[in-house]
């Protein structure tokens, strides 16, 4: 059975109509899809920065985690270097552009999506992107992020710019569904109808979507389980402006509770200069402030007996530490084990000292996706981020900056793959 939140501009929640079939859900959005085509992609644009306003400003919107890095992403110059980036320019997916021989970015028609529950935001994502190409889109999303995403696409369909074009006119191309993972006929019905399947999740996840048949000529896009983490050099943890940079640390830490792929698990410093027990409790108290702005909610009871089990190992451990909230808000464990952590997540980070941030290299495998830095010397900024990249890296970024989503992402230039670019020879 089938349980549908949102099914061309029409709200089901929080009591899902049920369909017995993926496939009857198609017809509608592909009147829809068509509904697209006469859309100038320059007003997508105008009404995505009008709506990244909106969500900052609607009571129902404003206070959902994630919705500042989202209204920072829809703003139009981001956008506008995201096309640049991925298309070139925006012409491209109104006309044919050219000479003798033009060019058109075509949408591949329907995309699939299947979203992972650790960020209620991450699939608007690839959902904007996608409507902005001007595709179809049919999102499976796990139900505890369908309250955040049924509040802020509320505030979308509402939102309307002066040449009359609404999100309630775009999401008539978009289905929001629901499926017990189990249930295979669904699976195939959905990967069946896909021009393009949209991935985002763990290990046990991708191999599930990915093994189901697809068309021939069906783009996979794939975005599974990542793992991140920081480093700082001597000169950063020397700096005047530590106190600073470890804010913005704590800070990365604490968005998501550090379910995110770009969440850091493990901060390696460079040892000249390091007190690394005076560093520990600077943190703390940044972690500390944060705790008391943003209480957990919904504690996992799996994750706090890890917690609690690693702070009593450090604890008992004569060459380990631990600096920790009385209760289980924040958790610094201090070693100096070769090598990355298992992630615990629920604002528990790894803190260790390297002789030097290039000694964290050959650590690195293809799936650390996200390094924030905290390295002023731009030469040797660059040699890191050089080798750290040419091991898989994808993203070498300021520390405070590690969830800003942007283009590349996952080392893949995404909208690029969410259209079929189409040639017209005309003239001699």
């Amino acid at each position: 059975m089938i349980e549908v939140v949102l099914h061309a501009g029409k709200f089901y929640h929080p009591t899902h109509e049920k369909v017995d079939s993926v496939k009857s859900l198609l017809p509608p959005l592909q009147e829809g899809f068509t509904l697209l085509k006469e859309i100038r992609k320059g007003s997508v644009v105008e009404l995505f920065q009008k709506f990244s306003d909106n969500i900052l400003k609607d009571p129902s919107t404003k206070g959902i985690e994630g919705v500042p890095f989202l209204s920072a992403w829809l703003r139009k110059s981001n956008l506008i270097q995201i096309i640049e980036k991925n298309l070139k320019d925006i012409g491209y997916l109104d006309a044919f552009t050219g000479d003798k021989k033009r060019i058109k970015a075509q949408p591949r028609g329907v995309v699939s999506h299947w979203i992972a529950g650790n960020v209620p935001t991450i699939g608007l994502f690839s959902l904007f992107q996608s409507m902005l190409v001007g595709n179809a889109n049919i999102m499976r999303v796990p139900p505890k992020s369908h309250e955040t995403l049924v509040r802020l696409l509320h505030v979308f369909a509402e939102t309307r710019i002066e040449t009359g074009v609404s999100g309630a006119l775009l999401l008539k191309s978009v289905a929001i569904i629901y499926y017990d993972k189990a249930d295979a006929k669904a699976n195939e019905d959905l990967s069946d109808i896909a021009d393009a399947r949209v991935v985002w999740g763990g290990e046990e996840a991708v191999k599930a979507i990915t093994n189901v048949p697809r068309r021939a000529h069906c783009e996979d896009i794939i975005f599974g389980p990542k793992y991140s983490l920081a480093v700082m050099d001597a000169a950063a943890v020397k700096s005047e402006n530590l106190g600073r940079t470890l804010k913005f640390l704590a800070s990365d830490i604490f968005l998501f509770d550090q379910a995110a792929c770009t969440s850091p698990h493990v901060v390696f410093c460079e040892k000249e200069g390091a007190d690394i027990a005076s560093l520990a409790r600077m943190l703390g108290d940044e972690m500390a402030k944060l705790a008391k702005r943003f209480p957990k909610i919904d504690v996992d009871q799996f994750i706090m007996t890890r917690i609690i089990n690693a702070r009593a190992e450090h604890a008992l451990d004569p060459a380990a530490s631990v600096v920790c909230s009385p209760e289980n808000d924040w958790t610094i464990l201090i070693n100096q084990r070769p090598g990355l952590e298992e992630p615990i997540e629920s604002r528990t980070v790894y803190l260790k000292v390297v002789d030097s941030i290039m000694d964290v290299v050959p650590l690195i495998t293809k799936k650390v996706q996200t390094i924030g830095c905290a390295i002023d010397d731009k030469a040797k900024l660059l040699a890191f981020a050089d080798e750290a990249t040419f091991r898989g890296v994808a993203r070498c970024v300021n520390i405070g900056q590690m969830h800003l989503f942007d283009s590349p992402w996952d080392g893949m230039l995404f909208m690029s793959r969410l259209v079929n670019w189409v040639t017209l020879y005309h003239g001699d």
